[in-house]
Parts: structure tokens; C-alpha cells; sequence
């Protein structure tokens, strides 16, 4: 190429990779010239050979610490990061938890033997992720924690002020019998083994229900930790003949759906009978039988800033640590309250 465009092969390369440590400029009609060659020789990049020239790969892992078959991954979380990859060269490889697997160790070992990764980003939503981080630290890959708190290198929500916010938002609505719903899997593992999430909308909500002077009503389901079809949740929570909560504050949008299916077979209406809300703002909100009072998580966001901060330890190198990032959420006002 080089030959063919009378340049130099350092010109060629800046031409095609401009990087601003280079000490080589070329002009835009130069850019130009070197890409109608590239395309008349059908130049491709090897990524092999420029692996071994940069000791990079120019991939970054995108872990989903969640289990099922039918596991999908948050839309915005890797959004952000594709388009982050995108501003930098970068290429994403995709790694959820296998379906089949028993045990987080038989997926999280090829990750780093197989993948050729410059970071990871692993995504959390479930409690095996503080087992991950026990295994794979010290490992040498830098790693960022995305929706999971650490003091380094994590991208996460300040859960406990999104609870406060909607919990006020209820209250402020008139709603005095509000009640918390948490969905637990079916083996019922407590609090301290769960996603950090559940402790703190617990403990938001508590909070903002005893600032305003009433009594907190924390109530627990148990079901499969993923939506199935036909899939019914149990009633014991909500006993038949006993004054119905005023709102049903849900963990989430998934269980703010099953909730609404519930009403339905019992003839309750949302939000004339029972006001109804959720947390995350995810697909479920939009895909719900109504626009859902919820709050949004800036997912987007957090993925943008996830990547940045991949490739921030990336070029510290080793075993570098930097700060944590706190996000915010936001109150979104459907029609599943008054």
C-alpha cells in the first residue's frame, strides 16, 4: 500500500489509524488517497498481527452475571459500552453465564483462558457476582463492575435515594398503606446473599416511610428468578378478606407485571383500587398493560461510562484501581398511580 500510494509505510498506517502520539501528520487529501488504495488492494486489518505489535487485542469482555435461558441483556447497559467500543476501535465480546451451567466457575474461567480480553466489564444481577470478584481478583485483567458497588473500578445507582424518591412520590400522591414488595428465588436466601439492590430500596423506602410518620410494610414473594410462560406468583403475600395496601411498591418492573396479573384475576384495578409502581425503567415498563410509575436508571449512561472506564485501566496498566462512579436515577410518573 504504501508502495502503490508513494508514501511511507508510517504515513500508511496514520492514514488509517490516526493515534495523537504519533510524531507522523498527514492531510486530509492524503487520508484520502491511502483509503482508494486500501480499497483497490481489498486491504484488511489483521487483528492477529496488530495484537502482537500494540500487545492488545482491542476486544473488551461484556459479562452477564444472571443465569436462564432466557436471559437477556440490558438494553442500555450494552448500548453504552457498543458505542463507546465504537469511539475507540474497540470490538465487544458477549459472554453470558452459559444455561446449563451449575456453577459460575465453569463460565468465568474460559472468559480469561479463551477470550483474549484487554478488560472485562462484568454487569451484575445476581449474588454470584461477589463470588466472581473473589475469584477473578488479582487476576492481572483490569475489570469494571457495572450496577454493583465497589470503591474501585464499579459504575453504579445510588438505589436507596431512587426508593426515597418514589416512596415520597407516593406519599405525596395521598397513599398512606404502602407496601414493599421484594421477590426472593424460590430457595429464599436471605438479604445479605442477594444483589446489593434489594438491601437498599429496602432500606430507602423504609427510611422515607418513617420520615413521613408511617408504619413500613416489607413483604416478601417467592419465584423463579426469571418470567416464564404462564407463570403465576404466589398469593400468600396478599391474603384474601385483609384491607388491601393503598400502593404496591415493586422491587422491580418484572414483579410490578406479575402484580398487575395478580389484580386482574382478582378483579382489583390499577390504580382506582390499589396504585402500583416499579424500579429500573426497563423493558418491562414499556412493554406494561399501562404506562408504569417507575423509576429510571440511566443504563446508557453507566455503559458509556463503564467503557471509558475500561480503557482508563487499560492504560494504567496492572493491577490499577480508580474511583468508583455514582449515578442517579429519575422518577417517571405513569398512569399505574393517580
Amino acid at each position: 500500500m504504501a508502495r502503490e500510494a508513494g508514501l511511507s509505510v508510517a504515513a500508511v498506517s496514520q492514514a488509517l489509524r490516526p493515534t495523537e502520539r504519533s510524531t507522523v501528520k498527514v492531510s486530509e487529501a492524503t487520508r484520502e488517497r491511502v483509503v482508494a488504495v486500501a480499497r483497490k488492494l481489498d486491504y484488511r486489518r489483521h487483528a492477529g498481527a496488530g495484537s502482537i505489535r500494540s500487545s492488545r487485542f482491542q476486544n473488551v469482555g461484556f459479562f452477564v452475571a444472571k443465569m436462564g435461558p432466557r436471559t437477556r441483556a440490558p438494553e442500555g447497559y450494552l448500548r453504552g459500552v457498543v458505542d463507546g467500543a465504537l469511539l475507540h476501535d474497540y470490538r465487544v465480546v458477549f459472554s453470558p453465564v452459559a444455561t446449563e451451567a451449575g456453577e459460575y466457575r465453569e463460565t468465568v474461567p474460559g472468559i480469561l483462558r479463551e477470550k483474549n480480553l484487554d478488560a472485562l466489564i462484568i454487569t451484575s444481577h445476581h449474588a454470584m457476582t461477589a463470588e466472581i470478584h473473589a475469584e477473578l481478583e488479582g487476576s492481572g485483567l483490569p475489570i469494571v463492575y457495572l450496577n454493583d458497588r465497589h470503591p474501585h473500578n464499579a459504575v453504579y445507582v445510588d438505589e436507596a435515594a431512587g426508593a426515597r424518591e418514589m416512596t415520597r412520590h407516593l406519599v405525596g400522591s395521598g397513599y398512606k398503606r404502602i407496601a414493599f414488595l421484594l421477590r426472593k428465588s424460590t430457595m429464599n436466601p436471605p438479604l445479605s446473599r442477594m444483589h446489593h439492590s434489594a438491601r437498599e430500596r429496602i432500606d430507602g423506602y423504609r427510611r422515607a416511610m418513617r420520615a413521613a410518620g408511617l408504619e413500613p410494610d416489607v413483604r416478601t414473594v417467592l419465584m423463579r428468578d426469571l418470567v416464564e410462560e404462564n407463570q403465576r406468583m404466589p398469593e400468600d403475600w396478599l391474603p384474601e378478606g385483609e384491607p388491601l395496601p393503598e400502593a404496591v411498591f415493586c422491587y422491580d418492573d418484572d414483579l410490578a407485571n406479575s402484580v398487575a396479573k395478580l389484580f386482574y384475576r382478582r378483579g382489583i384495578h390499577v390504580p382506582r383500587d390499589v396504585a402500583l409502581a416499579g424500579y429500573n425503567g426497563s423493558y418491562a415498563a414499556l412493554c406494561a398493560w399501562c404506562p408504569l410509575t417507575t423509576i429510571l436508571l440511566p443504563t446508557y449512561e453507566m455503559g458509556r461510562a463503564a467503557f471509558s472506564m475500561a480503557m482508563e485501566l487499560v492504560e494504567a496498566g496492572g493491577d490499577a484501581n480508580v474511583p468508583s462512579l455514582k449515578f442517579m436515577s429519575t422518577l417517571s410518573v405513569g398512569e399505574s398511580t393517580r
